[in-house]
């Protein structure tokens, strides 16, 4: 099973719905100060922000590389699907989102050609706002171990962190008759420094704001970026 398929099958049990309706509307303050009529969401997962985007009139759609998490937004009514940037004409969209730790996915060597995929894809002037997490929030918040179970699945989630990296272990099981069936894989992310993260080519760092969702210190960083 692909990890991110496999994620989706196990957010439910992970929750943090209402972290992320706080991160959802931080996203929504900025993007209202903005002229802002088209949206395209990277890394889109259920389309709950989407959705937010849509209640507020604005044209969005989403792409999301797992298809669980498509098929899921696309049953609450948004627009999504398993495109990638390069499926995009170029200058077709006002801003670009990538909520929820998105970039934290990219490895360090793909950055560079991930910001120049999302920079050909926006207009002129056009914006990218997107949020990572912190050192805190990989070793304070994410790394550890998590158990979730009840009469016919059990959840385990182990996520280790060094040298700049976290390794997220996920053993899922599902109880069918007599036997249990096992889901298991890894996800991989990487902690990316502020300092490299202003270096982006064709983007000029407008705006950072340091957020708590998980714990007393900034677990996550908010960026705003401005098409150069």
């Amino acid at each position: 099973m692909n990890p991110l398929d496999l994620y989706a099958k196990i957010e439910p049990f992970i929750g943090f719905y209402d972290q992320y309706e706080i991160l959802y509307k931080t996203y929504l303050r900025y993007l209202s100060s903005y002229s802002i009529g088209s949206v395209l969401d990277v890394g889109c997962g259920n389309g709950k922000f989407l959705k937010h985007l849509l209640e507020r009139h604005i044209d969005a759609e989403g792409i999301d590389r797992s298809a669980s998490m498509i098929q899921r937004a696309n049953e609450i009514g948004v627009r999504a699907s398993c495109k990638e940037l390069e499926d995009f004409e170029a200058e077709c969209f006002d801003c670009v989102t990538a909520v929820a730790d998105v970039l934290n996915y990219i490895p360090p060597k793909e950055l560079a050609g991930f910001f120049h995929a999302i920079n050909r894809v926006l207009k002129p002037k056009g914006y990218f706002v997107c949020d990572v997490n912190t050192l805190y929030g990989f070793e304070a918040v994410a790394e550890g171990v998590m158990r979730f179970e009840n009469e016919t699945q059990f959840l385990c989630i182990e996520a280790n962190y060094a040298d700049k990296e976290l390794l997220t272990h996920i053993a899922f099981f599902e109880k069918e008759g007599e036997l249990y069936r096992k889901h298991s894989g890894q996800i991989r992310q990487y902690f990316h420094t502020l300092g490299e993260l202003k270096k982006q080519e064709g983007f000029r760092l407008e705006t950072t704001e340091a957020l708590k969702l998980f714990g007393d210190s900034p677990d996550k960083t908010l960026l705003v970026y401005r098409k150069r």
